[in-house]
């Protein structure tokens, strides 16, 4: 009706356009028209077949499970037959609300890089308490091919470990790999000119491997966005899941990469990861085995102890208030040095809080109001005197002894 009036006003079709956006021929069949368009009947709403499953979509939601391919996966056995368009349609108001970030994107050649980070995920335990679990996601730059593994706690020995077993699953390594400025692999992050200094043990375990070890701008995880994606695709795609421990957990894991992450077409490269890897021209793995330590400085304490990881573990008391080195190996045996000598062994505490004291670091304690090694002693001397015949005190006096 608004363009038949238009037009009756004698405006053109082009400036009806202008105006309107709609099409020129449009608006010349409504001009042309004896009778104005009537609006059609809208014909009663057919029932979707999502709405058997509805309630279940958002309680999935609610519990944090936001990817739509995964929910279609798990309603479609419970009798959905319906598309994945509907769906995501359904989902879209029920998302939460992201604030928009402007990250330039780059891309790297095959081979050239791999980024790692490690995310934490939240789950009950049997008992009912919430509890953490870390997992470390590595991908290559150039296929997108993803390795993730879940371990206890975000350590450098830990770390390493699972970098080690990302390198064996993904068939070799990378010119360089990209990564956060964690303690267990960064000393002091680079600053206005001054380099990253790197944790001597992930230097080392680089040049073993024959990688350049690279960390992004302090506070700018976006720059390794490759692997930051990943992170969240990991919680939206395969999280949260029910599992016995962790290598239930991983089993599951590699179970998804293998049907599901690896094998899916990749929103940026639009290819399959598992495809474009094939292309990737990575280094030879180091034959030679490395075992895997991991070095900190500890103080210890009155009580003769060191604290690692949560753990105590004993040393001879004479190093009571002293700096010690703890070298833990992922043979199971932590070793504690002082100036270059190893003073003691233990075999690594595996309970939460656990102890190992070793009862001869206590022997030889002095007793109280005994002299502590290393105290400075004063000492009480008698004040030398000196001999005199009496005739000089005679002398002084002013007298004769003849008299």
């Amino acid at each position: 009706m608004d363009i038949r009036d238009m037009c009756q006003a004698g405006m053109s079709v082009a400036e009806i356009h202008r105006r309107t956006g709609r099409d020129p021929k449009t608006i010349r069949r409504i001009r042309d028209r004896a009778e104005p368009v009537r609006e059609s009947v809208a014909e009663p709403a057919r029932p979707s077949k999502l709405n058997p499953f509805k309630a279940y979509v958002l309680e999935r939601m609610k519990q944090g499970v936001l990817n739509a391919v995964r929910i279609r996966r798990e309603i479609v056995p419970k009798g959905y037959d319906g598309g994945l368009t509907i769906l995501r349609e359904f989902m879209i108001p029920h998302r939460p609300v992201y604030t928009a970030k402007v990250t330039p994107r780059f891309e790297t050649e095959p081979g050239q890089q791999a980024q790692v980070d490690v995310g934490h995920f939240t789950y009950r335990d049997p008992e009912g308490r919430l509890r953490k679990t870390y997992c470390l996601a590595a991908v290559l730059g150039y296929s997108r091919m993803l390795y993730v593994e879940f371990i206890p706690r975000p350590g450098q020995m830990e770390f390493l470990q699972a970098m080690r077993n990302a390198f064996n699953y993904l068939g070799g390594v990378p010119h360089e790999v990209l990564s956060d400025n964690a303690s267990s692999l960064v000393r002091r992050a680079a600053a206005a000119g001054r380099p990253v200094e790197w944790n001597e043990t992930y230097l080392d375990f680089a040049r073993h491997f024959g990688f350049v070890p690279r960390a992004c701008r302090p506070y700018w995880a976006r720059g390794k966005g490759k692997v930051e994606r990943p992170i969240r695709y990991i919680r939206q795609s395969f999280w949260p899941t029910e599992f016995e421990d962790l290598y239930d957990l991983n089993r599951q894991a590699l179970r998804w990469l293998e049907g599901t992450a690896n094998v899916r077409i990749h929103g940026t490269t639009g290819e399959q990861p598992v495809r474009r890897w094939a292309a990737e021209k990575l280094g030879r793995l180091n034959p030679r085995p490395y075992v895997i330590s991991s070095l900190g400085t500890r103080h210890v304490s009155n009580d003769c102890l060191v604290s690692w990881n949560a753990r105590k573990y004993s040393v001879p008391w004479v190093l009571a208030g002293h700096d010690v080195s703890v070298r833990e190996f992922e043979t199971g045996v932590l070793a504690i040095e002082d100036e270059g000598a190893t003073v003691t062994r233990h075999e690594v505490a595996s309970e939460p809080h656990g102890r190992r004291i070793e009862q001869a670091h206590y022997e030889g304690i002095p007793r109280a109001g005994d002299r502590m090694p290393g105290h400075a002693v004063g000492v009480q001397v008698t004040p030398e005197v000196q001999k005199r015949s009496l005739d000089i005190y005679d002398r002084l006096a002013g007298v004769n002894p003849n008299d």
